[in-house]
């Protein structure tokens, strides 16, 4: 018997309430891309910032944002 069929077997056992939660737990292994925007879409808003503007979001953002420390964990 193979993985699938083994998974398959064990799973037709729990009720249907664990079974939900077991299809959401597979669902979570399965790495999916992040699906973004085509960048020739973007490329209308290019320049639509004015240097001014952008380095008052660049210093805004460093220094209200949030960081995660690596070390702390």
């Amino acid at each position: 018997m193979d993985v699938r069929q083994e998974i398959a077997k064990q799973v037709e056992k729990l009720p249907p309430d664990m079974q939900e939660q077991v299809l959401r737990f597979v669902a979570s292994l399965s790495p999916s891309a992040p699906v973004g925007e085509n960048g020739a879409r973007l490329r209308q808003f290019s320049s639509s910032l004015d240097t001014t503007s952008a380095r008052q979001m660049i210093q805004a953002i460093d220094e209200e944002c949030e960081r995660v420390d690596a070390s702390e964990w």
